[in-house]
């Protein structure tokens, strides 16, 4: 599919600087052949009605012929620089007095002439100018349009590959990236759905059984259908942060206040695990954004926190803006993360310890929505985890 893309892109590519390339030399083409017969028209004028002869001391001359003639159509005069013989001229005079036109174009032995006749009182007096060199000069220039054209949409052509290859490659990236989730998401979800069927055929088989006794698998049953709910939930979240327009929903609100408030609804887990707290908030810190998106970020790093410090460990908050560039950061102590995973943690069902279990590890979507909603925010997320000591996650939001 990617590759007829790519295809398709570069010869739409092709196509169009084709056409421009023949628009350009043909223009430039036509407007040399038309300047070039305009100064042989000049030429030939300046000579017809001049009373000068041609001679090697006049270039504009020098090439040109002029034959007079009686009333009856007898050659006269005959003024020439360039020696022709005489059986030439005449065949070159017939030739211009047989044409119906006072102008028009002939050959002269083997160079290509324009000719103008007129009459006067004494007869008729034709003036022979050569434009063979102009003829050469417009096949050079056809020639070198041909050979430039070609080299020039050959290398077009591979600079187009190169960019179409370019282009294509972020389109194929999201492509797998949504392949992925969709498989993702339908592993994910396939495991809740299997308990469910297992605990439902259970119930069904004991039809006979009060609901009481039943009580396990209904529970289990209800669990499973919490966890497809929350994880349809999340992939609901990452479709809306992708799309949402940043400004859907924007508004001034002091973020200070923000994180305070969601910092009291942790405190009883916090205090339940034995889990110090230590806050740094810079107090009235206004932001432009999505009130209820910048809640959510700030829930999942918490949460993401103290599920990830051991008990007896701590957790720091900070806020603090500077020159229009707020920062939060939230660091907690625990098992570090090895370097190679810190990019990759912001991934989707991502999890830094895959046999770490589902209950209490989550689905790996709370960093996702974390990064949309900062990315949405025109903003960013990033993580720095020093071994043995702590793990930040830092997200900085542009004030205004």
């Amino acid at each position: 599919m990617f590759n007829k893309l790519k295809r398709e892109f570069v010869k739409i590519n092709m196509s169009l600087l084709t056409i421009v390339f023949v628009v350009i030399f043909s223009v430039i083409y036509i407007l040399t052949a038309v300047s070039g017969e305009q100064q042989t028209n000049f030429a030939l004028d300046n000579i017809m009605f001049s009373p000068a002869h041609p001679g090697p001391d006049k270039p504009a001359m020098a090439s040109s012929i002029v034959v007079e003639l009686d009333d009856e159509g007898r050659i006269v005069k005959t003024n020439t620089v360039v020696s022709f013989e005489k059986e030439t001229i005449d065949q070159a005079v017939s030739s211009a007095l047989e044409s119906d036109k006072i102008s028009a174009h002939i050959d002269i032995g083997d160079s290509n002439y324009a000719f103008l006749k007129h009459n006067f009182d004494f007869g008729t007096k034709i003036v022979f100018v050569d434009r063979t060199s102009q003829q050469r000069a417009l096949t050079n220039l056809l020639i070198i349009f041909v050979v430039v054209g070609t080299i020039s949409l050959g290398l077009l052509y591979l600079i187009s590959i190169y960019f179409a290859n370019r282009a294509i490659t972020p389109i194929k990236e999201m492509f797998e990236k949504q392949k992925q989730f969709i498989a993702d998401a339908s592993h994910e979800l396939r495991t809740p759905l299997t308990v469910i069927k297992t605990n439902a055929a259970l119930v069904l088989s004991n039809g006979d059984q009060r609901v009481a006794s039943q009580i396990k698998w209904l529970e289990y049953i209800s669990l499973q259908a919490d966890r497809m709910s929350d994880l349809v939930d999340d992939m609901l979240s990452l479709a809306r942060y992708d799309y949402l327009e940043p400004a859907a929903f924007s508004c001034e609100f002091d973020l200070s206040k923000t994180l305070t408030g969601s910092l009291l609804s942790f405190e009883a887990v916090l205090f339940e695990n034995s889990i110090n707290l230590n806050t740094r908030i810079q107090p009235d810190i206004i932001l432009n954004g999505d009130k209820e998106s910048i809640k959510r970020l700030i829930n999942i790093l918490i949460d993401n926190a103290a599920k990830n410090t051991p008990d007896g460990g701590s957790i720091s908050v900070s806020l603090s803006s500077e020159k229009n560039l707020i920062e939060l950061a939230v660091s907690n102590t625990g098992v570090s993360i090895p370097q190679e995973h810190i990019e990759k943690i912001f991934e989707r069902f991502y999890r830094v310890d895959t046999s770490r279990s589902r209950e209490s590890g989550g689905y790996g979507l709370g960093l996702a929505i974390a990064k949309s909603i900062a990315e949405q925010h025109r903003g960013r997320i990033y993580a720095r985890s020093r071994e043995g000591i702590d793990t930040s996650f830092i997200v900085e939001l542009p004030q205004r």
